[in-house]
């Protein structure tokens, strides 16, 4: 792990947040190998180490993992009934295909794994009497307008396209979610996440990621359109701290926009910042990619969360310039 990253979790954990609400706590989470679940139980097992806190994370993934004093890895697909014998407080549904080659080669597995997902897991809430956190993502709004969307907007999304399955699964989500909430009285809260962004080890093919692999390893931008999208961006360490937030002060049946505060630049700004970062240059080879967004304007209003007393640490040129430090950092010394 890197100095910079270290650095990140440290000042996620030092946060004044109201912690003691999940000490000696259980927190079950789907997707816990995955970008910001990982990110989650760093911030936990710091917090553990230095406060003895003794919060324990019950992560749930396909690939299972190693488990540790305050971390059980089970390996699990929340598209099947989940089970657990313990006593669970809190619980997380992250799992879902993140980025738009996964939505394109695996369209029903990705509705699958986040409606099913989430019902067996609301299901478990049940059970155990826990509250529930949804991650869900700006994608729901699906086309914005220039002005920054609060959550009361409620977008527009051409769901015959196959694309759409993602957007559509986060939006049936937060309707399940609300539904368990008014039939069974789930304590929930949905978090919905602008595009986030960082030093993930796994291949991601979002165009910000794609931006910064290349200028890791020395190579031209590529910009596949013309670059004049306006989204809203969140770093890995503020999408992490914003999840924080919601998990112990977000209202029961609320949901907040996370994102970093809008910088005014496009899509081919941020590209041609990136390439800056490596002296490099940006090209453009326009193709019609089905797979990606038709999102034009894509703005977080981000008030709500902020009124509940929620920062975010990093502007998004800041974490631009942190991932790419921390990517090669990490190739130099691979």
């Amino acid at each position: 792990m890197t100095n910079l990253k270290k650095e990140e979790i440290k000042v996620i954990a030092e946060l004044p947040y109201n912690w003691e609400k999940i000490k000696d706590k259980t927190v079950l989470i789907s997707g816990g190998t995955g970008f910001i679940g990982t990110a989650f139980i760093d911030i936990i097992k710091c917090r553990n180490q230095k406060y003895g806190e003794n919060t324990k994370v019950i992560s749930l993934s396909r690939r299972g993992g190693k488990s540790s004093e305050d971390l059980e890895c089970i390996k699990a697909n929340v598209e099947q009934p989940v089970q657990y014998d313990g006593k669970i407080d809190y619980i997380i549904h992250l799992a879902s295909n993140t980025h738009p080659k996964q939505y394109a080669e695996d369209p029903v597995g990705t509705i699958m794994t986040n409606i099913c997902g989430c019902d067996n897991l609301l299901k478990l809430a049940v059970e155990k009497k826990a509250r529930f956190l949804l991650a869900s993502s700006v994608e729901i709004y699906g086309q914005g307008t220039e002005v920054p969307m609060d959550e009361k907007y409620c977008g527009y999304i051409d769901c015959n396209l196959a694309r759409s399955g993602y957007n559509e699964a986060k939006r049936t989500c937060e309707a399940l979610t609300q539904s368990y909430r008014n039939a069974f009285g789930v304590d929930a809260v949905i978090a919905r996440f602008a595009r986030v962004f960082g030093a993930d080890k796994k291949h991601d093919t979002k165009a910000m990621s794609q931006f910064m692999d290349k200028a890791v390893l020395g190579e031209d931008i590529i910009l596949k359109s013309k670059g004049q999208q306006r989204y809203s961006y969140c770093y890995i360490a503020d999408a992490v701290s914003g999840l924080f937030k919601l998990l112990l002060d977000g209202q029961d049946g609320e949901a907040y926009n996370i994102s970093d505060d809008d910088e005014g630049l496009t899509l081919g700004e941020y590209a041609e910042y990136i390439a800056s970062l490596a002296n490099l240059k940006v090209r453009y080879e326009i193709e019609n990619n089905e797979s990606v967004s038709k999102a034009t304007y894509a703005l977080l209003d981000t008030r709500k969360i902020k009124n509940i007393g929620w920062e975010p640490q990093y502007s998004v040129k800041d974490g631009l310039k942190r991932t790419y430090t921390i990517k090669k950092e990490t190739l130099g010394s691979m």
